[in-house]
């Protein structure tokens, strides 16, 4: 648990330093891997945290990452969400459309990088929780 908050906290400062919307994939992989209620008040939380970094309106990100992870568990019964393909797709698609929603540049190569470094992620918590065992 204690690597888990670690990791959110580095994602956190790494999102706001950077454009690249890392949360975005930390979020996709806990609500694939944990599937608890919790992750939906983290997403309210880091998304007020980032608009007092980013100098935004409270509420924008929190909304739009609420969303997001909503989505992701709307979609937990009609697909296996607990596999490389699905992290990368939600995550790319999920930085797409946040980096549309706030204006930002680049946004394919900024979504791309933020895909990737979710599954590598998605692959050091699978490893690290000892899901290894299971099919991927």
């Amino acid at each position: 648990m204690i690597f888990i908050i670690l990791l959110t906290l580095i994602t956190l400062i790494i999102s706001g330093i950077t454009t690249i919307p890392f949360v975005i994939g930390l979020l996709t992989i806990q609500t694939v891997l944990f599937k608890k209620s919790w992750v939906f008040f983290l997403a309210l939380g880091l998304g007020l945290f980032l608009d007092l970094i980013m100098i935004r309106p409270l509420g924008y990100t929190s909304l739009v990452l609420a969303i997001f992870v909503f989505l992701i568990r709307l979609y937990e019964r009609k697909f296996e969400t607990q596999t490389i393909a699905f992290v990368f797709i939600s995550t790319f698609l999920g930085s797409l459309i946040y980096l549309m929603i706030f204006g930002y540049n680049n946004v394919l190569i900024q979504s791309l990088i933020s895909a990737i470094i979710g599954v590598l992620f998605f692959k050091l918590l699978w490893l690290k929780l000892g899901l290894h065992s299971e099919t991927i």
